[in-house]
């Protein structure tokens, strides 16, 4: 197949974006409550932290460090991809969270918004767009 990993080279089994935090109790909300990921993991042995999933390969892991500074930078951002916008923007809107760009249709099609976590970084959410 055209997309196969060849057995020579390793395979990504999973994809973890892990994020640093000065505010765990407040990206632990975040997550879970505004954006709608499980927890499949939390320990307190050693340090303090999380693990977040969707489903599939792709995880947050959350690692409490209370002297880490908010990050301050657009060159990074976490892209989802969901079925409906609403219901994550409410939540979001709700909870007081930064809305950095209002729901809005995209110009390639589809709808999103851009919120800001706990810790400065940017979540655009989006709908797919019909190719």
């Amino acid at each position: 197949m055209e997309n196969e990993v060849p057995a020579t080279q390793p395979g990504v089994d999973q994809f973890v974006v892990v994020i640093t935090t000065a505010a765990f109790d407040a990206s632990l909300a975040f997550y879970r409550d505004v954006i709608g990921l499980e927890v499949v993991e939390e320990w307190t042995d050693a340090g303090h932290g999380a693990v977040l999933s969707a489903g599939g390969p792709a995880r947050v892991e959350l690692i409490d460090l209370p002297e880490r500074a908010r990050v301050d930078t657009e060159s990074l951002f976490i892209g989802l991809q969901v079925r409906a916008i609403d219901g994550l923007y409410e939540r979001a809107s709700a909870a007081g969270h930064e809305i950095i760009r209002e729901p809005a249709d995209r110009p390639w099609g589809g709808r999103g918004f851009v919120v800001r976590d706990p810790n400065g970084v940017s979540l655009n959410i989006y709908t797919a767009y019909d190719r």
